[in-house]
């Protein structure tokens, strides 16, 4: 890190591979939903991350807005604010949003009251929420201080600030971009795109309109070089984003790094350094490197990235398209995912599922994309048919295996266990494949030499 003109910046990219641990052989079994499921089978494991968890989260914020890098403190920012909207992620992005919103809130009051304060959920293009779900998100002692809102890209809702220099345009929810200060509550884990969440993707995208999404998830920009899983410098997706939030009130950030739920550590200040810091921090737990590849990845996926098939399907994507796989081309991602909410219930993912029912085979998504738009959430299904003109995909633990069943030409598959779905690919091989099973695949970067 150095610093430019008083605040903190950013020197780290691609995590390093010295960064990287070694592959083990312990503890094999993957998440599925909120279940444990063993793979005695597997000749090797990835654990999940060890994190430890902090001891008292709201004591953790208040020291982190005590002390933030790369901005001044929230007080002195809030003071002759008359409007302040603070966002927190959706349900899809798991959270403990209630101990920091209340440390966050205090903060606030030494320069605004609650009554000029908005808590924002960046839903982005996923599904709304009500008032019951959103005292769930954000806890009922929030919600009795201050307002609590969705944020909705839709076109009524948002308010346009010109264009990015790539072209993006810039939609952006009319509370927010009207706001003396916007402040963002995120997480950092890795991301395929921007490399890692958190930072200001809570608003540059949680609080965009529907043309600022489609147009920084379309099939050509996703797959412009840089654009990778744990890659910040050089990355035009993440690039983009902050150049978005540059044209809004975002001055400040809370990120945390969470293990099993619970925070393991939270840094706040500057969005962009608070992102970098975090990610830099936790990368080692992360990224994993294994001495060859596999015939077959178990990935397990935790609740509630588990609940439908676009969350879930980001561990196939993670694993099929690192630098170097883990699984073998022509090889199968068995994906471990309860998905209760099948596809799932907002807009994009009802078309992810549409846009991957119609298409005839994974080349032919993959040249519609580059041709055509496709529509919100088009680009999850693009990205999973790049994974799919390498490697096959079988889902276990479906709550409704018939879900599935209209992708099967695309070679998704459904079994009814990780036992049942390895013994159809001995039978493939006609020998005893090799297995590699990765315990939370939402959060682990898997790659081969």
């Amino acid at each position: 890190m150095g610093t430019e003109g008083g605040r903190t910046t950013e020197s780290h990219g691609a995590v390093p591979a010295s960064a990287a641990t070694e592959v083990g052989g312990t503890a094999p079994w993957v998440w599925c939903g909120a279940r444990r499921l063993p793979v005695d089978r597997a000749d090797a494991s990835v654990p999940p991350a060890t994190l430890e968890p902090l001891p008292d989260l709201g004591t953790a914020v208040q020291a982190a807005c005590a002390e933030p890098i790369g901005a001044p403190r929230l007080r002195e920012l809030a003071r002759g604010a008359r409007s302040v909207v603070v966002t927190v992620p959706d349900a899809s992005r798991p959270c403990p949003n209630e101990p920091v919103l209340l440390a966050l809130l205090e903060e606030l009051a030494a320069g605004v009251p609650d009554a000029a304060v908005t808590l924002a959920v960046g839903c982005g293009l996923h599904a709304t929420t009500d008032a019951e779900r959103r005292e769930q998100l954000v806890g009922p002692a929030v919600t009795r201080r201050v307002e609590v809102v969705d944020a909705q890209g839709i076109e009524s809702e948002t308010v346009d600030l010109g264009e990015t220099t790539l072209g993006a345009p810039v939609r952006i929810v009319r509370r927010l971009a009207q706001a003396d200060l916007a402040v963002t509550v995120g997480v950092v884990e890795p991301h395929l795109y921007a490399g890692f969440s958190g930072g200001v993707k809570g608003v540059a995208i949680g609080c965009a309109g529907r043309e600022t999404i489609a147009w920084t998830h379309r099939p050509a920009f996703i797959s412009r070089p840089g654009v990778t899983v744990a890659r910040l410098r050089g990355n035009p997706f993440q690039a983009t984003l902050r150049e978005i939030a540059a044209r809004t009130p975002l001055a400040w950030a809370v990120n945390l790094v969470t293990a099993g739920g619970a925070a393991a550590a939270v840094r706040a200040g500057d969005p962009a350094v608070v992102q970098a810091v975090l990610a830099r921090d936790a990368a080692p737990k992360w990224v994993r490197r294994c001495s060859r590849r596999y015939d077959v990845v178990v990935a397990g996926v935790p609740a509630p990235k588990s609940d439908n098939l676009y969350q879930a399907s980001r561990a196939a994507t993670y694993l099929g398209l690192a630098a170097r796989p883990a699984v073998a081309d022509g090889g199968l991602i068995v994906l471990c995912a309860d998905l209760p909410a099948g596809a799932g219930d907002g807009p994009g993912e009802r078309n992810f599922l549409a846009v991957l029912s119609a298409a005839r085979s994974p080349d032919e998504l993959l040249a519609r994309g580059l041709r055509d738009a496709l529509g919100p959430g088009g680009q999850r299904s693009f990205v999973l048919a790049r994974v799919l003109q390498r490697q096959r995909l079988a889902v276990v633990g479906a709550a409704d295996p018939g879900l599935l069943a209209p992708l099967a030409h695309l070679g998704i598959a459904a079994f009814d266990s990780v036992a049942a779905a390895l013994a159809a690919e001995d039978a493939r091989l006609g020998r005893r494949a090799s297995v590699l099973a990765v315990a939370d695949a939402m959060s682990t970067v898997v790659g081969a030499p």
